[in-house]
């Protein structure tokens, strides 16, 4: 009687992890499904093994529209394809090529303005 008791026990309560498993995969597949998809094929990955990314600590954002100035200087330094400035961190993340100084990085910075400040945290 009781390992009859116990198997049944089992039985719903392995029913009821089904039933939350599913419940879950029904919620979270579609935004799961996006983020596999978002991730960079082989190709992709391999086209960019000659460069390098580069954080900087930018000191003098006071908003948005200081964030933009100095992301459009850095995009133009040759060698760099990709630029992303975040104000409220105080930090620009840079995609370069290998050869790209990091002076011609924090200059550009220094360019946009007479208040800001650039100075490498991670290569």
């Amino acid at each position: 009687m009781r390992y009859a008791a116990a198997r049944m026990k089992n039985s719903v309560l392995n029913g009821v992890a089904l039933a939350v498993f599913v419940l879950a995969l029904a919620v979270g597949g579609p935004w799961l499904f996006r983020e596999l998809r978002s991730l960079p094929g082989r190709n992709a990955l391999a086209a960019r093994s000659d460069q390098r990314i580069v954080t900087l600590e930018v000191g003098g954002m006071t908003c948005a529209g200081c964030a933009a100035n100095i992301q459009s200087q850095i995009a133009e330094v040759p060698g760099v394809s990709t630029v992303e400035v975040r104000w409220q961190q105080s930090r620009a993340y840079v995609v370069c090529e290998k050869d790209v100084a990091d002076t011609a990085l924090t200059s550009a910075i220094e360019r946009s303005g007479p208040g800001f400040l650039g100075a490498v945290v991670s290569r």
